[in-house]
C-alpha cells in the first residue's frame, strides 16, 4: 500500500510511486488535525455551518466539488482557499505533467528515458499545483488538452511529442483544476472536462500514448447552473449551494474586517452608517420587485465607496448614503426582464435608502399588500369583466354594486379591508349614533339613518381603495375612469411570465451556409468545417486554418486548408396573432385566455428577439397592435379588447388584414408567421365564407407567409376548416380547450423557431 509522509519544509513524498491526490488530502488532515485543517480552509471567511460541513466532507472524500450560488456569495474565494490545502511535492524536473520521480510514466518522461536522458528530481510549489480556467464562450478544447506548437511542428513534425504543448487540464495532473463559471463553458469543451472528472487514462488526438490523470476539479457556477449542465457532468460532482451571508453580526464583522484591511485601522465610516449599509442591502433582498438583492460583495463595495466619499465630501450622512448607493447598488440588483425598465433600478434603490434613513414619513396605510396580493389583484382586474368595465369607464356606483355582489374577487377583498380600517381609524366618524344636524334634516327614521351612514362608509371605502391603488401606482386615471398603470402592467407581466426552460435549446443544422439554428442563437462558435464557396471571410478561423495546414504538412496555406467557424444563428420572427372577437368567445372566459396568451407570446418574443403584432376580426378586421418587441405596448392594447356582440366571423378578411400589415414591414431575413385563434366557423362573407378564408390563406403563402391555427373546441367550431387553412398555410393545427391556449401558443412559437 502507498503511504504518504511529509518531508522537511512540508514537501510531500511517498514510499512507493506517486501519492494519489485523495490520499494526500487525507494525509494532510491527519498531520494538521481537523481543527487546523478547517482553519486553513475557512480562516477569515464567514460561512454557514451546514455549508462548511458539506464542503469538508467532500474534500476529505476526494470528490469533485461544484459550488453554486448567486454572484458575490464567495464561491470563487472559497474555491481558492480549498486549493490552499495542497503542499509542495516532489516531481520530475521539467515534466509538464508533474510525474513523481519514482513513477515517471508520462509520454515525455518515457521518451527521455528511451534516449538515455537522466530524470532529475525537483520540487513543485503548492501554488503551481492549481490551474485556473475561466468559463466563457471563447474557451476551446485545445485550451484544456493542449495544441500544436506551429514552429516545432514544422521542424519536428506534427506527430512528435515535442510539437505538442499540454493544456491546463494535463498540467493540473496531481493537483487541482479550478473552473470558474462552469455553466458558461461551451458544451463541446465540457466533454473534454469529463476526462478530468473520470480520472484514469487519456489519449490525445493522433498520439497513441495514454496519459494517466489524477485531478481534483473544483468548479463554481450560478444558481441556475444545474439547468445548463449535462447530467453526465453533474453526476461526477458533489453539489454545495452557497447563499449570501446572513445574520446581522456576521455581516457587520465582514464589513468591519474589510474596512480595517483597506484603511489600516483608520475609522472612515461611523458605526451608524455601517448599520444603515447592512440594512439597505438586506432591504434590497426583500423588495417585492427584486428577484436577487445586493450580494455580500456588493455590501462590502458599498461600505468602501461610502468610506471614500466621507473623506472628500462634506455632505450629511443621508446624502452620502444616497450618493454611495447610486454608484454601488443599482447594477447589482437582479430584476426580471419584464420589470427592468430604464431608471427602475435607481428608483428601487432610492426607495430603499429613503425607507432606511427615514426620509419618507411613515403613514398609516389603509391596506397592506404583499407582492402575491398585488399580482393577484392586477390579474383579477384585467380578467374579471364585471370589475374591469366599470373601473375603465369610471362607473362609480356600478363598481360599488359589483364589489358587493361579487365579494370573492381580490378587489372586493381589499375594499372590505378598507371598510374595516376606516372604522378603526375614524370610529367617531362612522358611529351609528353620530348624528349631525345635516343628517337629522335628511333622514327621518333610524333605519334610514343607518342606511345613509353605511352608504357613506361604502362610498368612502371605495374612494379610498381607488385612491390607495393610485398611490401604490397600480392603477391610474384615464379620460373615462381607471386603467392599469405602467407599474400595474409590470406586475401583470410578472404574473403571466411564461415558465420557459431557459436551459433548453433546440439544435439542428439549418439552411444557413455557416450556421446552426437554435431557439435562442447567440452567435457562439459551435464547431468548424472546411471552407465552401460563398462563406464570409469574417467566419474564417485562422487558428484552425493554420492547424489544418500543419496536419497536411504544407508550408503554404491552400484553399483546402481554410477552416470556417460554425456559429449558432437565430432566425428572427415576425408573428401576428389573429384573434376572433365574435360573440361566441364570451363563453368560458375564452377572450381572457386569448389575451393572456397574447401577453405571454409578447414576453417570450422579448427573449427570442422577435416582433409580435395583434389583429382582431369579426365582421371585418382591425390592427390592435403593430409589429413590436415591446411587451408593455402589446399588453396595454390587448387588455382593452372587447367582444363584438352578434357579429359574424370573417376569417378571410382577418387573414387579408394581417398580410397587409406584414407587407408594411420589410421582410429581410425574418420569417413571417400568422397564428389564427378562433372558436367558431367562418360565417362571412356570403355566399362562400369558407372559400374566402382558404383563398386568402393561399395568397398569404404565395407572399412567403406561413399560417398555423389554434381551434378552441366547442359545438360551433369547425376544426376541418382550420385544418385546411393550416395545411395550405404550411403550418400546424392545434385543437385545444381555452385554458390550454397559452401553453399551446408558446409551443407553436418554439416550433416555428426550430423549423
Amino acid at each position: 500500500m502507498v503511504k504518504a509522509e511529509l518531508l522537511g519544509d512540508g514537501i510531500l513524498s511517498c514510499r512507493q510511486g506517486g501519492v494519489l491526490l485523495r490520499e494526500e488530502i487525507l494525509a494532510t488532515i491527519d498531520n494538521l488535525g481537523l481543527e487546523e485543517f478547517k482553519k486553513r480552509v475557512f480562516d477569515g471567511f464567514c460561512i454557514n455551518q451546514e455549508e462548511e460541513e458539506a464542503l469538508l466532507s467532500s474534500i476529505s472524500s476526494g470528490h469533485h466539488i461544484l459550488m453554486l450560488g448567486p454572484p458575490g456569495s464567495g464561491k470563487t474565494a472559497i474555491a481558492n482557499k480549498i486549493a490552499a490545502i495542497l503542499d509542495d511535492i516532489e516531481v520530475v524536473e521539467g515534466c509538464l505533467l508533474n510525474c513523481p520521480p519514482q513513477n515517471a510514466s508520462c509520454p515525455w518522461c518515457l521518451e527521455k528515458k528511451s534516449h538515455g536522458i537522466l530524470l532529475e528530481e525537483g520540487v513543485l510549489p503548492a501554488s503551481e499545483r492549481v490551474k485556473r480556467v475561466q468559463g466563457s464562450g471563447g474557451l476551446t478544447a485545445e485550451d484544456l488538452i493542449g495544441d500544436l506548437d506551429p514552429e516545432a511542428a514544422f521542424t519536428q513534425g506534427i506527430y512528435s511529442l515535442g510539437s505538442f504543448i499540454p493544456g491546463k487540464l494535463l498540467r493540473a495532473n496531481r493537483g487541482i483544476l479550478l473552473i470558474d463559471f462552469i455553466d458558461r463553458v461551451p458544451e463541446r469543451v465540457l466533454n473534454t472536462i469529463l476526462y478530468a472528472l473520470q480520472g484514469g487514462e487519456v489519449s490525445i488526438g493522433a498520439f497513441e500514448e495514454n496519459i494517466s490523470l489524477d485531478i481534483l476539479v473544483i468548479a463554481t457556477g450560478s444558481e441556475k447552473a444545474l439547468k445548463f449542465l449535462p447530467l453526465d457532468i453533474i453526476d461526477f460532482f458533489d453539489v454545495v449551494k452557497l447563499g449570501y451571508i446572513e445574520g446581522h453580526d456576521n455581516q457587520k464583522q465582514i464589513v468591519l474586517n474589510n474596512l480595517e484591511r483597506q484603511y489600516h485601522g483608520v475609522e472612515t465610516i461611523t458605526d451608524g452608517n455601517i448599520e444603515k449599509v447592512i440594512e439597505i442591502v438586506n432591504q434590497t433582498r426583500q423588495h417585492p420587485e427584486v428577484e436577487r438583492g445586493v450580494s455580500t460583495r456588493g455590501m462590502i463595495k458599498y461600505s468602501e465607496v461610502l468610506a471614500s466619499y466621507s473623506q472628500f465630501v462634506s455632505d450629511g450622512e443621508e446624502e452620502l448614503l444616497h450618493k454611495g448607493a447610486s454608484v454601488s447598488l443599482p447594477h447589482r440588483l437582479g430584476i426580471a426582464p419584464e420589470v427592468d425598465l430604464p431608471g427602475k433600478r435607481k428608483q428601487i434603490v432610492n426607495e430603499v435608502v429613503n425607507k432606511v434613513v427615514g426620509a419618507e414619513e411613515v403613514e398609516k396605510e389603509l391596506v397592506t399588500l404583499s407582492k402575491d396580493d398585488i399580482l393577484a389583484l392586477v390579474e383579477g382586474i384585467v380578467q374579471e369583466e364585471r370589475i374591469r368595465k366599470p373601473l375603465k369607464y369610471g362607473a362609480f356606483d356600478l363598481l360599488l354594486r359589483r364589489v358587493q355582489q361579487f365579494p370573492e374577487s381580490k378587489f372586493a377583498q381589499i375594499y372590505k379591508e378598507a371598510i374595516q380600517r376606516l372604522q378603526e381609524l375614524y370610529p367617531e366618524r362612522y358611529k351609528v349614533d353620530n348624528l349631525t344636524d345635516e343628517l337629522l334634516m335628511e333622514v327621518e327614521e333610524e333605519r334610514k339613518r343607518k342606511e345613509r351612514i353605511n352608504k357613506a362608509l361604502q362610498k368612502e371605502a371605495l374612494s379610498e381603495t381607488l385612491k390607495f391603488l393610485e398611490e401604490q401606482d397600480i392603477i391610474e386615471r384615464s379620460a373615462t375612469g381607471w386603467t392599469l398603470s405602467q407599474r400595474g402592467i409590470t406586475f401583470l407581466l410578472e404574473k403571466l411570465t411564461p415558465r420557459l426552460d431557459e436551459g433548453v435549446q433546440f439544435y439542428g443544422y439549418g439552411k444557413h451556409s455557416t450556421g446552426k439554428k437554435l431557439t435562442l442563437g447567440e452567435g457562439k462558435v459551435v464547431g468548424v468545417r472546411h471552407f465552401r464557396f460563398g462563406d464570409r471571410y469574417r467566419d474564417v478561423s485562422f487558428k484552425d486554418t493554420i492547424r489544418e495546414a500543419l496536419r497536411n504538412r504544407r508550408r503554404a496555406i491552400t484553399r483546402e486548408d481554410i477552416m470556417v467557424n460554425i456559429k449558432d444563428i437565430h432566425t428572427k420572427l415576425n408573428m401576428i396573432l389573429l384573434i376572433d372577437l365574435s360573440g361566441t368567445m364570451r363563453q368560458l372566459q375564452k377572450l381572457w385566455y386569448a389575451k393572456e396568451s397574447a401577453i405571454a407570446l409578447a414576453l417570450a418574443a422579448t427573449r427570442y428577439g422577435d416582433n409580435v403584432g395583434v389583429v382582431s376580426f369579426s365582421n371585418l378586421a382591425d390592427v390592435v397592435v403593430d409589429l413590436t418587441s415591446n411587451p408593455y405596448r402589446v399588453t396595454r392594447q390587448v387588455l382593452d379588447l372587447e367582444l363584438h356582440e352578434n357579429a359574424f366571423t370573417n376569417i378571410g378578411y382577418g387573414i387579408l388584414k394581417t398580410c397587409d400589415l406584414l407587407a408594411h414591414h420589410p421582410k429581410g431575413k425574418a420569417k413571417q408567421h400568422i397564428i389564427l385563434i378562433s372558436d367558431g366557423d367562418a360565417t362571412a362573407p356570403h355566399p362562400s365564407p369558407e372559400k374566402s378564408a382558404l383563398r386568402q390563406a393561399a395568397m398569404a403563402v404565395r407572399r412567403g407567409i406561413t399560417i398555423s391555427c389554434i381551434c378552441i373546441t366547442q359545438e360551433s367550431s369547425n376544426p376541418e376548416l382550420m385544418r385546411r387553412i393550416a395545411r395550405i398555410g404550411k403550418g400546424r393545427i392545434y385543437i385545444v380547450g381555452a385554458e390550454e391556449l397559452t401553453t399551446t401558443l408558446l409551443e407553436e412559437a418554439a416550433m416555428v423557431h426550430a423549423s
